[in-house]
């Protein structure tokens, strides 16, 4: 074999090898974006407090719903000084549902999986975006076909990211079966009428935003991890 051949062969290897290198540093920075992103679903608890304690008649977070809080006119029962937050935090929590669930797509095997996973993630994100753009006093049959889709899909995407990542991702398999179950059983309580609206409206919608959460912080902190793994290791 020449010497040129070789030269060539081993830019060949040499150049395969920065590809690999700059396609796993590329889904790094998209999985690191798609943590934050999720992470921040932790903000929407926060909003609902902040905008809550701006009501001058108590809210109660057991007879009144998430949408009065979005309520954009006052009546004798309901007034919502901060609606502006809740309905932002509903539109940024449906677009940081949207972000995360592309930027973490290659979690799954691309076919049928992917497209089933991404297709709720994009309902349940603009369904939630669009509860934040028609609050319930503007146009409550508006309003209810903006949550519905939501209210529905969003148990379906945490069953089978349960179902589909139990081999390859036990933890977040269990996790996504734990929010899964929290959602379902809310979900009768709600259609039953069995605990007081403002518990049961929690207990299907919740559990979406906290494994958005917890997953995207769990990434994160797994990502930190391993990045100055090498440092601890040199300095001992």
């Amino acid at each position: 074999m020449s010497d040129p051949r070789r030269i060539r062969i081993a830019q060949d290897v040499l150049a395969g090898m920065v590809r690999v290198d700059l396609v796993l540093q590329s889904r790094s920075v998209r999985h690191a974006a798609a943590a934050v992103a999720w992470s921040l679903a932790f903000v929407y608890i926060a909003a609902e407090i902040v905008t809550a304690l701006a009501w001058s008649t108590p809210y109660s977070f057991q007879y009144d719903t998430i949408s009065d809080l979005g309520v954009t006119a006052c009546t004798v029962d309901l007034c919502s000084p901060r609606h502006l937050v809740m309905n932002a935090t509903f539109v940024a929590l449906g677009l940081l549902t949207i972000v995360g669930a592309v930027l973490f797509r290659e979690t799954l095997t691309n076919g049928y999986r992917r497209k089933w996973i991404l297709s709720l993630a994009v309902l349940v994100g603009l369904s939630t975006a669009a509860t934040g753009l028609m609050p319930s006093n503007d146009n409550f049959v508006l309003h209810m076909l903006a949550v519905v889709p939501g209210f529905v899909s969003r148990h379906i995407v945490l069953i089978l990211l349960a179902v589909w990542l139990w081999q390859q991702r036990r933890v977040i398999a269990v996790w996504s079966a734990t929010c899964a179950l929290s959602g379902v059983v809310g979900a009768v309580l709600f259609l039953g009428s069995a605990v007081r609206i403002g518990i049961s409206e929690r207990l299907v919608l919740y559990p979406l935003p906290a494994f958005m959460a917890v997953t995207g912080v769990a990434v994160l902190a797994t990502m930190i991890s391993r990045r100055f793994r090498p440092m601890r290791a040199r300095v001992r």
